[in-house]
């Protein structure tokens, strides 16, 4: 989920950026030093919007730069326990396929993808259903859900986040479309 938050921290303006205006340096030395990190609390800080309040500058012995204390806005992206989410479908591998969701990757496990018995079509890159033959494939969109998420602060790439698409509602929006006309073709037969 995105979220728009007011954060606190501290940048280090070196020396050759004191010639620029104030504000223009901090705004730098925040999105250099802020945006894509991984935090497990707040989740990644997508981008630095803007610098509210720059505090009295300080110099430390021995380092030509001033350090300021900032009050800034920033947009940042947590995936939230349950939490639903539609994403495409960007890598699909033998044990499930792979969302695209904000500025992290999510994992659809075969098992959770639908109640049917799911293979893996190596041939057309795609994981196939046995009874009803629904296919999931590159490039598709899905709808899901967050089932389990654990951040690395240190290596963001090894991230984790679960997700599963066996409940009511849940599924490859092409599949979802087809149950709605379906449905709607059935009130409609019923309300004659």
């Amino acid at each position: 989920m995105y979220k728009r938050m007011k954060l606190e921290g501290i940048v280090r303006i070196p020396p050759d950026q004191m010639g620029n205006p104030l504000e223009e340096a901090v705004e730098l030395a925040l999105r250099n030093k802020y945006e894509a990190v991984v935090d497990k609390t707040l989740g990644t800080i997508v981008a630095v919007l803007s610098a509210d309040r720059i505090g009295e500058g300080r110099i430390l012995a021995g380092d030509g730069a001033v350090y300021y204390d900032v009050d800034f806005e920033a947009v940042v992206f947590k995936p939230e326990m349950q939490e639903i989410i539609e994403g495409e479908v960007v890598e699909i591998v033998k044990f499930g396929a792979f969302l695209s969701m904000g500025p992290f990757d999510g994992l659809l496990h075969v098992s959770q993808i639908t109640n049917e018995y799911i293979s893996y079509d190596e041939k057309n890159a795609r994981l196939v259903s046995k009874e009803s033959n629904k296919a999931l494939g590159e490039g598709e969109k899905v709808r899901a859900r967050v089932i389990a998420v654990s951040l690395n602060e240190k290596e963001p790439r090894e991230s984790k986040i679960g997700l599963t698409m066996r409940q009511t509602g849940l599924g490859k929006l092409d599949w979802l479309d087809a149950v709605q006309k379906a449905e709607s073709k059935s009130a409609e037969a019923e309300a004659k």
